[in-house]
């Protein structure tokens, strides 16, 4: 009589379904190749009941999970895609989302972004990841208001590294602040010379001056009057408190306050990379005085 070894690998993929359901671990996927697989290819609407059970039971033991909300815990995961968050609509158990809730967008959707200087990539463009993602959250009507600016600003600090404007506009339509972590986001566009990005981190007409001027070709890959403006959907700026900046009775735009008050820092910073164009903005439209260290660097 030949001896049969039981084990998960040997189990129908509705049972180990239901195992999963019950365990609600994220070890259980990884323990082996064959699980990896099954748990990968499971119809979405099994990844939609794990995020939403396994956030029930954290809920329980966390209050800040519990104050955060489902989406924002659910987002964590990287199986929720736009496919699971749609399945979890139509689910009937789905939690309630109260009025003060908001998204949190975690770390992972922009730790993976670098900068393209290998020949042959392409230019960033809004239809590159994660800005149509972004793009469904915050104007799906079941997702809570969206906080792009979480984590000290480490979205916009990523999208800046990264050298991905698009992202960059984003974000800031989204209130994300420039000033976190002491302008982190403005001191890693000074260390990669960047002009152009320093003056959208700083500026508010920035980007309507860049918009302006580009040709329509160029308009066009920057995603003016696209669904992908979500700070504002007809192509201006957004405010902080939702307004816009409209033309004055003489077709004049009012000259909008700058997000970040340039200092001696970015100053210095600017001078120690030779970023002689970013030197030249800071002092003479920015008016911004050198100490006398900087003084010093400057005349060697």
């Amino acid at each position: 009589m030949s001896e049969h070894t039981l084990a998960l690998d040997h189990l129908p993929v509705e049972l180990l379904y239901e195992i999963h359901l019950f365990a609600l671990s994220p070890a259980l996927p990884i323990t082996s190749k064959h699980l990896h697989a099954v748990f990968k290819l499971a119809p979405t609407t099994i990844h939609a009941e794990w995020l939403i059970e396994c956030w029930r039971a954290a809920a329980d033991l966390s209050w800040p999970v519990k104050r955060d909300g489902f989406v924002s815990y659910a987002l964590r995961f990287p199986i929720c895609t736009r496919n699971v968050l749609e399945a979890m609509w139509r689910i009937p158990k789905l939690p309630f989302n109260p009025a003060h809730q908001v998204t949190i967008l975690p770390r992972r959707l922009f730790r993976n972004l670098a900068p393209r200087n290998e020949p042959g990539q392409p230019p960033w463009t809004v239809d590159d990841e994660p800005i149509p993602f972004l793009r469904y959250l915050c104007t799906h009507p079941e997702v809570p208001r969206v906080v792009a600016d979480s984590y000290d600003g480490y979205a916009l600090t990523r999208a800046v590294y990264a050298c991905f404007k698009p992202l960059v506009r984003v974000l800031l339509d989204l209130g994300v602040s420039p000033t976190c972590k002491q302008n982190l986001a403005v001191m890693v566009a000074i260390r990669q010379r960047n002009l152009s990005l320093v003056r959208m981190l700083i500026e508010r007409d920035y980007r309507n001056a860049e918009l302006n001027s580009a040709p329509p070709r160029k308009r066009r890959r920057l995603g003016v009057g696209r669904a992908s403006d979500i700070g504002s959907s007809d192509g201006r700026e957004a405010l902080p408190g939702g307004s816009t900046s409209t033309p004055s009775g003489s077709g004049k735009r009012r000259k909008l306050a700058d997000r970040v008050t340039v200092n001696s820092d970015m100053l210095k910073l600017a001078v120690k990379c030779d970023a002689r164009d970013i030197v030249e903005y800071f002092m003479k439209e920015k008016g911004c005085v050198p100490d006398m260290q900087t003084v010093l660097m400057m005349s060697r």
